[in-house]
């Protein structure tokens, strides 16, 4: 049988963080299947370059910036074929109210998306956030505030409340 000569730290973080990074790049990509293969490219740069300092945290942005670079290169490419439309992972998303949640942040202009999901589910400040996209903070801090107006009245919308 043969054996994995990583190292066993990384072989632990890949495991306490894996789902999480998934999470995180589906969210980015819009599904699975391209989460998969940001997930999997960064892993195998990280495995490479191993040891880093603050690993989940390396991880975290160099799959957020994987994500980025596929969702631009998907903006250059021309076609005539109608793209696949996005898989749902019902293991990621358990319950109703995050399929219907998931699905609102999908509605999100993409900046407006991109800037939600790093900040509140990959916990970057905005300074990181503005470097990774490529934009000013203050472009992150508007982006966000424009996103959270959003998704708070489609959330009211949705669930028949009335903005107050």
């Amino acid at each position: 049988m043969p054996t994995w000569g990583a190292d066993a730290r990384y072989t632990r973080l890949v495991e306490e963080h894996g789902t999480s990074l998934l999470h995180l790049a589906i969210m980015m990509t819009g599904n699975r299947h391209d989460a998969e293969d940001v997930v999997q490219d960064v892993l195998i740069k990280v495995a490479s370059a191993w040891p880093v300092s603050q690993p989940v945290a390396y991880l975290k942005k160099s799959v957020a910036n994987r994500a980025i670079d596929l969702i631009r290169k998907r903006h250059d490419v021309l076609t005539d074929q109608v793209p696949d439309i996005a898989y749902t992972d019902v293991g990621f998303l358990r319950h109703e109210e995050n399929r219907q949640f998931f699905a609102m942040v999908q509605k999100l202009p993409e900046k407006q998306r991109q800037t939600i999901i790093l900040r509140y589910h990959a916990d970057l400040d905005d300074n990181t956030i503005a470097k990774m996209l490529g934009i000013s903070v203050a472009t992150v801090r508007s982006q966000a505030h424009h996103a959270l107006n959003k998704l708070r009245a489609s959330d009211n919308a949705f669930s028949g409340k009335e903005e107050s």
